[in-house]
């Protein structure tokens, strides 16, 4: 690289402007160290480390990385982990140290370069490996990228970083309401000794009788089109996600003599992660079922809140409870039995309806601001992208 001032966007190679930090130690806690990160402890697509572990309770890692410095997850880049290290600790062999060669590179822009899809794009094309694909530096090294000078560096800097800090608060406006629910629906609910309590399955005594299974779907059932099939990856905590793209015919439905699964019914997971987690069907415009590890409850709507029970359903309380009901050697299930045999309190609908409604407030605050986190976040990548543009796309 050219080592005068850059006065221009200039286009150097991540190695020409960064350096892989690669210090060992052996005995961390003589240095000071006192937590140790792994790719576990990074969020995808969050520059901040808000978990650890700590060194006193036994490590294995030996890198060293200090406050500052840019943590890159190698393994399984796909999954987009890049942090900035907020204190000294040690890190996971499988997570890179970066940090600026030289004073043509300002800090504070390095975390944005290591997250833009151009970099990532990078990483994966030079992974290496089935199982846990991984990159390395010196292919890292070779990425080329536009870089502005030092004045313009600290303008983006700049903009990144307050962007950064407004998903930041929105994300914590989210953790606190999400906890003002859980704390609103454990003393309103879980902890009133007022309500009878009654097994599971009355919630749909007068609809099915019981709750309904999920139907056995082999590959060799499957259809590109048709009667659609949602899948346990389908089920949030309390929201449809849409996730899956699976379908059957309809000669196979009535061969298999399958159970249809209606708009408005409550679909719970017999599987982690949770077990017992629920969402709502919503009205796709298309015939649907349900895979075996699934049960539906389609709830006496004239003695039960679809949605009050939705989200009991979706409590820590409520995992805990159908933990204890589960079994299995390598993956927790439940079966459908157990499932209706729980007691749970059982207010009147009257009750449910109040206290719906309670809870659907601080609901809609978690919904609409991460409605608006989202958009915030598309508006977050759109500059970061528009700085540090990929091979894809043209520059402006």
């Amino acid at each position: 690289m050219h080592k005068s001032p850059i006065t221009d966007r200039q286009t150097v190679t991540f190695g020409d402007v960064v350096r892989n930090v690669d210090e060992s130690v052996r005995d961390p806690q003589n240095y000071g160290l006192e937590r140790y990160v792994g790719l576990e402890h990074i969020d995808p697509e969050s520059l901040h480390i808000q978990r650890w572990g700590l060194i006193s309770e036994g490590t294995s890692f030996t890198r060293r990385f200090r406050k500052g410095q840019v943590l890159f997850g190698k393994r399984r880049a796909y999954q987009r982990k890049v942090a900035v290290a907020e204190f000294d600790g040690l890190c996971s062999s499988d997570i890179l140290v970066f940090e600026p060669k030289d004073n043509h590179l300002l800090p504070e822009l390095l975390p944005f370069i290591c997250q833009s899809d151009g970099f990532f794009e990078h990483a994966l094309d030079t992974s290496a490996g089935s199982l846990s694909p991984r990159t390395k530096f010196k292919e890292l090294a070779r990425y080329e990228f536009p870089l502005p000078p030092l004045d313009e560096q600290r303008r983006i800097a700049e903009i990144l970083w307050a962007a950064d800090e407004v998903i930041m608060k929105y994300l914590s406006v989210i953790s606190y309401s999400e906890t003002l629910l859980s704390n609103l629906i454990e003393q309103e609910y879980w902890l009133k000794s007022d309500f009878k309590k009654e097994e599971l399955v009355s919630l749909v005594k007068d609809t099915t009788g019981t709750l309904l299974d999920g139907d056995w779907i082999e590959t060799k059932d499957m259809s590109p089109s048709g009667i659609r099939l949602i899948q346990l990856a389908d089920i949030g905590n309390g929201v449809f996600l849409n996730n899956s793209n699976k379908y059957i015919s309809s000669d196979t439905f009535s061969r298999l003599g399958c159970t249809e699964l209606l708009p408005g019914d409550i679909l719970m997971s017999r599987m982690a992660d949770p077990i017992g987690r629920t969402c709502i069907i919503p009205e796709l415009g298309i015939k649907m079922i349900t895979a075996v590890d699934c049960a539906i409850l389609r709830i006496d709507q004239e003695n039960h809140d679809t949605k009050f029970w939705n989200f009991i359903f979706n409590t820590k309380k409520w995992y805990s409870l159908i933990q204890k009901y589960s079994a299995g050697s390598t993956r927790n299930r439940i079966s459908r039995k157990n499932l209706e045999s729980i007691f749970i309190p059982i207010p009147t609908k009257q009750e449910q309806e109040i206290l719906e409604l309670r809870f659907n407030l601080c609901a809609e605050v978690i919904n609409n601001t991460r409605h608006s986190l989202f958009s915030l976040s598309e508006m977050y990548k759109s500059l970061l992208n528009k700085f540090f543009p990929s091979s894809n796309n043209a520059r402006e």
